[in-house]
């Protein structure tokens, strides 16, 4: 008899952004991003949520971009890691002041919302060394000879970098590649599993027009299409039938 296997393997996700140095430099045009519990490992292994003196959820931000030009840190999944090429997809998580910079740039652009193709620019420019209960020790350092000098201690450093958005310019080469590999995220399964578009804002992605039923697109099955509401359909009707740029 045929076993029916009732797990999959998860697929690995898309990697992830590292800093490792001073003076590396992230850029990346955004296709989507979404909050998440931190976690850590709890004693019997498994992984539980950080949870803050408050009694909330510690969150940190998974944005995915598109790599653009001029990004010099490396990315990679455990111990493999590489500089992306132009054009490679990957995951920048944010977490802490990382996470508050990110907010407080949304803020500067048009109209407080993100959109598809933003330019998200980090350049790591200080780091801060760590005693064994996770509490910093010393000022923050900003040269990599003291940075080196930590790790070679067995010390953990984290280093960090101002953070900017910037709306992508009219006309831009890289804006035209990020919706179009927008339309395929949204359609398809992710490393996080199947996603529901069923928001009035997918993923942040710029405001959609409103007045018209759309019909359901053949990519997307009966099931799903009959759990949207019709700004979800609008929305997903829109991304994935706009013409090419």
């Amino acid at each position: 008899m045929t076993r029916i296997v009732l797990e999959e393997p998860r697929a690995a996700g898309y990697p992830v952004v590292k800093r490792t140095q001073i003076g590396q430099v992230f850029r990346g045009s955004v296709l989507k991003a979404e909050s998440r519990d931190r976690l850590k490992r709890a004693d019997d292994g498994t992984m539980i949520p950080i949870v803050k003196p408050s009694g909330k959820h510690a969150q940190e931000l998974v944005v995915v971009c598109l790599t653009l030009p001029g990004t010099t840190a490396p990315v990679g999944l455990g111990d493999m890691e590489e500089v992306p090429e132009p054009g490679d997809i990957v995951r920048l998580i944010l977490k802490g002041k990382s996470f508050g910079d990110w907010i407080d740039a949304k803020r500067a652009l048009p109209g407080g919302s993100l959109g598809v193709g933003d330019v998200v620019t980090q350049t790591t420019a200080s780091a801060q060394v760590y005693d064994a209960q996770g509490n910093p020790s010393g000022p923050e350092v900003t040269s990599q000879e003291a940075v080196v000098q930590a790790k070679m201690k067995g010390r953990s450093v984290g280093i960090y970098g101002p953070l900017t958005l910037e709306p992508p310019l009219d006309g831009d080469e890289w804006l035209a590649k990020a919706v179009t590999a927008y339309r395929t995220l949204i359609a398809t399964v992710e490393d996080d599993g199947v996603r529901n578009p069923n928001t009035t804002d997918p993923w942040g992605a710029p405001p959609v027009p409103s007045g018209f039923a759309p019909e359901k697109p053949d990519t997307i099955t009966q099931t799903a299409w009959d759990a949207m509401d019709d700004s979800a359909r609008r929305a997903v009707s829109n991304a994935l039938s706009a013409p090419p740029f």
